[in-house]
């Protein structure tokens, strides 16, 4: 396994940040949906985006301005609270009997989706928030699968500590995809089948053999790789 050079941080590139995927995503909606249908996107997107806050993925600063952009694109010019704002409730008449809001602190979304009898009574459920997730994660699939195909990558090579260039970037492209798909919170399907030519020590060192046949490890916790000698 040869050292992740360039193309990681290429493809890293292409996931971005939670808001960059955020951002990504609300591009999608204004191109593929128009009229009351884009409306309805716009409102589901922003509690996506309130309960990716939640999670602290994004901070208020860019809360705030995905808010501005979506209402650039809401057909019918409908304003979203900010945090900054004085206002006390943050999805107005969109939940019925919905509580009013201290916005002293975070309020999760599950509550604010709660009627006052404990019953759940919000339409955008987890459901809907996990298809946004997959959504978003299929949307990072086909891009970085596009820019591979379009070559896009070639510039970039991927070099074992012997400046030996290896052009093994697919494998790189799958391992950084599974790892964002795992942060993303998506499950990701282990490919079968056992690679003899790599393997972790009980102490965390990694090996990994090349096609000469010739052993390189890895501490734990380095980015180099060594050659082995016997």
């Amino acid at each position: 396994m040869a050292k992740r050079g360039g193309f990681g941080r290429f493809l890293g590139g292409i996931a971005g940040r939670p808001y960059d995927r955020l951002m990504n995503r609300l591009e999608k909606i204004a191109d593929e949906f128009t009229g009351s249908a884009l409306a309805a996107e716009c409102d589901k997107f922003v509690k996506v985006v309130r309960r990716t806050l939640d999670e602290e993925q994004i901070d208020e600063e860019e809360h705030d301005l995905i808010m501005e952009e979506v209402e650039e694109i809401h057909p019918e010019g409908k304003s979203y609270p900010r945090l900054g704002d004085d206002t006390e409730e943050f999805y107005d008449d969109d939940l019925p009997d919905a509580p009013e809001l201290n916005l002293g602190r975070r309020v999760d979304l599950d509550q604010l989706m709660r009627s006052r009898d404990g019953a759940f009574t919000g339409s955008f459920g987890r459901d809907e928030y996990e298809e946004y997730r997959q959504k978003m994660a299929e949307d990072f699939f086909k891009e970085s699968d596009e820019a591979i195909a379009s070559g896009d990558h070639e510039h970039m090579e991927s070099q074992d500590p012997g400046h030996r260039v290896f052009h093994d970037v697919e494998d790189e492209a799958r391992d950084l995809k599974r790892q964002i798909a795992q942060e993303m919170g998506v499950e990701v399907e282990e490919e079968g089948g056992d690679d003899d030519s790599y393997r972790v020590d009980e102490d965390g060192t990694e090996w990994w053999q090349d096609d000469d046949g010739a052993w390189w490890y890895r501490p734990q916790g380095e980015e180099d790789w060594y050659p082995y000698e016997e």
